[in-house]
């Protein structure tokens, strides 16, 4: 039967205590600027990105800047927008209603006038008076009355 060898044993050296102990606070020393170096870097990518988006908006803005120079543009917005003419010109717009109406859905209003059934002047102000000196809490008056009818 072959000789049991005792297992090695982990010998630990005060030198290896000490290196990790070193390495250890060197974590805890250099966490908070590591953290603190990838946020900064998180907002100046942010930040360039808010100024890339500005200088596009800004090249934009030259471009219309640029467009506002050329007096061609300037007449042909004019006559889109405003309706100018040249003297003698004449000028027409025509109005294209029939998908309007076709795409309505809401009921048209009929155009007979109703009579009110009750005198709105007073119960206005018999609503006011009420409000004015009651001292009951909104849930006790229940459901509004209609116009004309007694309270």
């Amino acid at each position: 039967m072959p000789s049991a060898r005792p297992a090695p044993q982990l010998r630990v050296s005060w030198l290896l205590l000490v290196v990790v102990g070193l390495v250890v606070a060197g974590f805890v020393v250099l966490a908070p600027s590591v953290g603190l170096l990838i946020e900064q870097r998180r907002d100046i990518a942010a930040l360039e990105e808010q100024v890339a988006a500005q200088q596009a908006n800004v090249e934009s803005l030259q471009e219309q800047q640029a467009r506002w120079d050329d007096p061609a543009y300037i007449e042909a917005q004019a006559r889109d927008r405003l309706f100018f003419v040249y003297p003698g010109e004449t000028s027409f717009v025509v109005l294209d209603d029939r998908t309007t109406l076709e795409t309505a859905t809401a009921d048209v209003p009929s155009a007979t006038l109703e009579e009110p059934e009750g005198d709105w002047a007073a119960a206005a102000a018999s609503s006011f008076l009420i409000a004015g000196l009651t001292t009951a809490g909104p849930s006790s008056f229940g459901e509004p009355a209609e116009i004309g009818e007694p309270q």
